[in-house]
């Protein structure tokens, strides 16, 4: 048995047939043609014991797919029974089908092998259209095809409804699709190696000049033919300039489109066309394509590439001001390098090249003061009404102050109040940027740790305002930080959402860091709303000794005081936990030796910082020989709880009248205790903070064991 085609003169099965007289044996030459389509149908139909009307529909489908090869169409069924697309129904005692999923399935490969085969059976107009189609790939949307019609001058639909025909395409909702991916395989290989480029090209030129203003599919489309056939496909010169500026048109949707990786290799592919001396001859194309080059990497986290890109920038560029953009990156890339002294440092020599002093000599206090005297003499709306700033050096300038907000926040929090004033003050004088926002937003939080909560709001409130005026460029940070001075006035939980809105967009404007900011931020506002349990704290809690450990986290406790007061709170927040009363005390005593550089932005880990030191502090007032001082730092942090339940009594009520009652216990004050705590339990309760109420509840516990007074 032998399908015809798969057979020479050299085959040994047909050396005997052709020898049989010489052998004496007999053979009977069989040949098994394909069915025809009703002859099928009335197979199909007994096969399933239904009537040919109900199965006319699947055994057309099958027919098309097989062209009635009893073979084929016994290896398609099988498949078709295997993915559940035929199977039998016990409630309606037939066999059932999925029509559209069957439309769609892909042939086996045996009979994908035999549609290929004969491809060559195809007049030469119809091999010519699949070849076209095959150069876009599995599929193409109708409508694209008579815009190709349209710009090759060719004749297409008709030729590849004949293909349809044929069984070697699908058309459905308005798309072709080749049957199967060795179908599409051998139409691309019927053009030779040399053939695929010249033709990708030549569609991606026509494409390029008949894409409309605004077509952005046709533009893509465009810029990847030109991409397949590479710089080695170009004849003319002038194309090279030409396909580099519609890569980096394209590389630009991409980015618009927040597909960062996508967008670095049209921008690659751009740079790849540039011919030799094209810095001197195309300057602006070349600068612009290796900028942005070079942001995509560093969003892509792709360092090594943004380290050749800046390095060529730098190597040619014109002036100073040309390489900003990539030395603000390169900044950027240190900071994400675990470098972040260097990338600090860096950025304060590149904006002392540009004549922009921090003035670092002068104390906070009066730098805080002198930017309120500043913004005294404007409103809200003069502000937001303030002009565009348009000087280029100026709007890269706020870019690498905005950038040393959040770097020095981390290391040199005392600096903090001198970026965020230099913002401000550049952006009344020079005009609103897309980075202004940064330095209000700041400066509400600033003021929000310093106790004036209400001006903070304010200003976070103002900042979030100028977002809609200068774009979302730095819309992530943004909320990220005004997000956290909200929950010190708005309820914790409803805050909570925004952090959402400042995760979605920092993706857009594909800044990593600050989408993993909002996420890590909103993870910890939800731990002290109740909401969610820390994976590490619940292992303990529940008896594990499993450990989640941090890579290098010794280096890092030791080289970033933000980190080591982080580490030793934590530390004292899982002793107190378990009531390990030494382990508190030595961890709560470091807390308090590092904690004079503490950030100098109101975060909602402040929150548990207060409370929990505070508790501790009475804690250890109470069996220390130096209660005084313990009672004192105790009442620090109730003081702080007071004043914030002062502007949002929903979130800090409880946690206030918690720490009340605490130093009742602490100065013997016993029935003052025992009030607050009844008041912070209830409290707990109406707000809907249930992990503080059982908190309050244990605590309560305690107290009244200490008492004697075991029937509370």
């Amino acid at each position: 048995c032998y399908r015809e085609g798969e057979t020479d003169n050299c085959n040994p099965l047909w050396k005997t047939l052709c020898n049989n007289d010489l052998v004496n044996a007999r053979s009977t030459d069989v040949k098994l043609d394909c069915m025809d389509e009703e002859t099928f149908t009335t197979m199909v139909s007994e096969t399933l014991c239904l009537l040919p009307r109900l199965t006319r529909c699947l055994s057309s489908i099958i027919y098309r797919k097989t062209k009635g090869n009893p073979l084929f169409v016994s290896q398609l069924m099988i498949s078709l029974g295997k993915e559940g697309l035929l199977r039998p129904s016990l409630s309606r005692r037939r066999w059932e089908w999925d029509k559209e999923k069957i439309q769609f399935q892909k042939l086996p490969d045996d009979v994908a092998m035999f549609f290929t085969n004969s491809i060559e059976a195809l007049s030469e107009d119809v091999k010519a259209s699949l070849c076209v189609l095959s150069c876009f790939g599995s599929s193409a949307e109708t409508a694209f095809i008579k815009t190709l019609e349209r710009l090759l001058k060719k004749t297409l639909l008709s030729n590849l409804d004949a293909a349809v025909e044929e069984g070697l395409l699908d058309n459905k909702d308005g798309r072709y699709h080749f049957s199967h991916d060795r179908i599409q395989e051998a139409a691309y290989n019927m053009l030779n190696f040399v053939d695929q480029g010249r033709f990708h090209f030549s569609y991606g030129m026509a494409l390029a000049d008949g894409a409309g203003e605004g077509d952005d599919s046709i533009l893509l489309t465009a810029a990847n033919q030109l991409n397949l056939a590479g710089p080695e496909a170009v004849q003319d010169k002038s194309q090279n300039v030409t396909v580099a500026n519609l890569n980096l048109q394209a590389g630009k949707k991409a980015m618009e489109m927040s597909d960062f990786m996508l967008a670095y290799s049209y921008f690659d592919n751009g740079i790849s066309f540039l011919r030799k001396k094209h810095w001197e001859e195309h300057y602006r194309l070349s600068l612009e394509l290796f900028d942005l080059a070079a942001r995509c990497a560093l969003t892509n986290g792709d360092i090594v590439s943004l380290k050749l890109l800046s390095e060529q920038v730098i190597a040619y560029v014109r002036s100073y001001e040309d390489k900003l953009n990539v030395l603000y990156l390169v900044t950027c890339s240190l900071a994400f390098s675990s470098k972040l002294p260097d990338s600090i440092q860096k950025s304060i020599e590149i904006l002392r090249m540009l004549d922009i002093d921090l003035q670092e000599s002068r104390s906070t206090e009066a730098c805080v003061q002198e930017t309120i005297t500043l913004l005294t003499t404007r409103t809200d709306e003069e502000i937001l009404n303030t002009r565009q700033m348009t000087e280029p050096t100026m709007i890269i300038a706020l870019k690498f102050l905005a950038k040393l907000e959040l770097g020095m926040t981390q290391i040199k929090p005392r600096l903090v109040p001198f970026v965020t004033q230099k913002i401000i003050e550049l952006s009344l004088a020079k005009g609103i940027s897309p980075m202004s926002p940064i330095g209000f937003v700041y400066f509400g939080s600033l003021l929000s740790k310093r106790g004036d909560i209400s001006s903070g709001y304010r200003y976070v409130k103002l900042a979030l305002s100028l977002l809609d005026k200068v774009g979302r460029e730095c819309a992530g940070e943004v909320i990220c930080i005004a997000t956290q001075v909200k929950i010190f006035v708005e309820p914790i939980q409803a805050a909570l959402e925004h952090h959402n809105d400042g995760y979605a967009a920092s993706i857009v404007a594909g800044d990593v860091f600050n989408a993993l900011l909002n996420t890590l931020l909103k993870n910890s506002c939800m731990y002290i709303a109740g909401v969610k349990r820390v994976q590490r704290d619940v292992l303990r809690l529940i008896g594990s000794d499993e450990e989640v450990t941090i890579p290098e986290e010794e280096k890092l406790v030791a080289s970033n005081n933000s980190v080591l007061k982080t580490f030793c709170f934590r530390n004292a927040y899982i002793s107190f936990m378990f009531r390990s009363y030494d382990d508190a005390k030595e961890h709560v005593s470091k807390f308090y030796d590092c904690r004079e550089n503490a950030w100098a932005n109101l975060m909602a880990t402040h929150i548990n910082t207060a409370l929990y030191t505070g508790l501790i502090s009475f804690w250890v007032a109470r069996k220390s020989r130096d209660a005084q001082c313990w009672i004192a730092r105790g009442n620090e942090s109730k003081l702080t709880l007071k004043r914030w339940a002062e502007s949002s009594r929903w979130t800090f009520e409880n946690k206030w009248y918690l720490l009340e009652a605490e130093e009742s216990f602490s100065n013997n004050d016993y029935e003052a205790a025992k009030l607050f705590y009844k008041q912070a339990v209830s409290s707990a309760k109406l707000h809907k903070f249930v992990h503080e109420e059982a908190l309050a509840y244990e605590l309560a516990a305690y107290f009244y064991l200490e008492l004697g007074e075991m029937e509370q």
